[in-house]
């Protein structure tokens, strides 16, 4: 008996050890994953923290960079401003010289290169260690001042009504010979030229696009854009909003991307343009940004051979050209290239700014970007800017006001509209063609 319950003892005392044990790996079972999980959790969390923190970071660091653009491009136009009224600055500083003061890009951490002496080395290294900025970020600033403005098409009532009676004298005289000189003309050719050229290299493209109306496209742009009533006939525009069930802005494109909303233009033929028009005006298109489909616009006659030696002579890596006045194009254009005689030049340059479309060498319309990088986190600000004139004043007009006359006729036209053309200057004085720069602003800013 004692034998057998010693033996009862032991198998209770097995049995209890097996059941501890068999709780112990049950518990064991469910405590594991739950800990696995709230590390897993933990940790995703922290992350999280982590990339929301660092998307902050890059996003002030992009927005410095923004800031960082808006006060060279400040600088340049305080600079501009001294020399237009200082001649005899003026003729020691050159345009591409004063371009240096937002031309150059910038980027962080600054790149220590091999040819900087042991101060310069020493003074970026201190930079590096007393600041706190994370991460990384490069600064652009791209001169797309060559591109023709859109909105120069547009047909508003406002403008018309405070058109001097002069200027209204001198669009009835217009003949059609000046008209191929107008924006609408130029975006027109640019389309017809696009295409012809997209079409001898993509036989898709050609097969989708064959016969399309380039008119079309262009007049249901003007209708987008102009006053309800400004245009007497639409040529089918407004049949094209209506099978589509929408309504016309009525108002100036405020981006580009609004071009991709309007009803018959395909995607594919508003890439072809992107790069030779804009919906933000410049004061003038800079020659110095000339593209090839640009300068087949300006002189219709240049062979493909004479734009492929245009660009060699510009581009030369030996000694590139820069146009600081329209002289100089104008130099290379009849003396070097003998693409025109020096008269018939400055007739189709004077018919083209009697349209509104002037060209120079100052940069006013411009592309900002700003990229940021923190960690694993990139932002990208793509920012607009223009730089405007400063208006001028309005001659007073001595002629007593007649009956039916509206007294509120001077007010400024719609933002985004082209200026009206300046008043003839019959005082017999020379005209001041000083131009006078307002401060950059930013009119559209994408991000990314």
């Amino acid at each position: 008996m004692t034998f057998l319950n010693s033996r009862k003892r032991i198998f209770q005392d097995s049995n209890e050890k097996g059941m501890a044990i068999v709780m112990v790996l049950t518990a064991i079972s469910i405590i594991l994953p739950v800990t696995l999980f709230f590390t897993l959790d933990s940790n995703t969390n922290k992350l999280k923290v982590q990339n929301i923190e660092d998307r902050s970071k890059a996003r002030f660091t992009s927005e410095s960079g923004l800031k960082f653009a808006m006060a060279r491009l400040k600088l340049y136009q305080e600079a501009y401003n001294y020399l237009q009224k200082n001649k005899a600055a003026k003729d020691v500083v050159s345009q591409e010289r004063l371009d240096m003061l937002w031309n150059q890009p910038f980027m962080y951490p600054i790149p220590v290169g091999e040819n900087l002496n042991a101060i310069q080395k020493d003074t970026i290294n201190k930079f590096h260690q007393e600041n706190v900025l994370d991460g990384s970020f490069n600064l652009t600033i791209n001169n797309i001042s060559n591109k023709i403005n859109l909105n120069m098409l547009r047909i508003s009532l406002m403008q018309e009504l405070t058109k001097p009676k002069n200027v209204e004298e001198d669009n009835e005289n217009e003949t059609e010979q000046d008209a191929q000189f107008s924006p609408e003309t130029q975006l027109v050719r640019a389309l017809t030229n696009a295409i012809e050229q997209k079409t001898l290299t993509d036989d898709a493209f050609a097969s989708k696009f064959y016969g399309v109306e380039v008119l079309e496209l262009a007049n249901e742009l003007k209708y987008f854009i102009s006053d309800e009533g400004s245009i007497a006939q639409t040529a089918g525009a407004e049949i094209n909003f209506q099978d589509k069930e929408m309504t016309p802005k009525r108002a100036p494109f405020i981006s580009f991307q609004e071009l991709y909303t309007l009803p018959s233009w395909p995607d594919e033929i508003i890439n072809l343009i992107k790069n030779e028009f804009t919906v933000h005006g410049a004061l003038m298109i800079d020659l110095n940004q000339i593209t090839d489909k640009l300068f087949r616009l300006l002189i219709p006659d240049a062979l493909p051979e004479d734009i492929e030696e245009f660009f060699r002579y510009k581009d030369d890596p030996q000694n590139p050209q820069y146009f600081n006045s329209i002289d100089d194009f104008k130099k290379y254009v009849v003396n070097i290239a003998n693409l025109m005689s020096e008269s018939d030049f400055d007739e189709r340059f004077n018919k083209f700014a009697a349209q509104g479309l002037k060209f120079g060498q100052t940069a006013t319309l411009f592309k900002v970007i700003s990229s940021a990088t923190v960690g694993r986190s990139t932002y990208t600000i793509s920012a607009y800017v223009i730089m405007p004139s400063k208006p001028k004043p309005r001659p007073k007009n001595d002629k007593p006001q007649e009956d039916g006359e509206d007294e509120q006729l001077d007010r400024p036209d719609d933002p985004g509209s082209p200026p009206p053309p300046p008043p003839p200057n019959n005082t017999g004085k020379e005209e001041n063609n000083t131009i006078e720069l307002l401060s950059p602003r930013i009119v559209e800013i994408i991000i990314s």
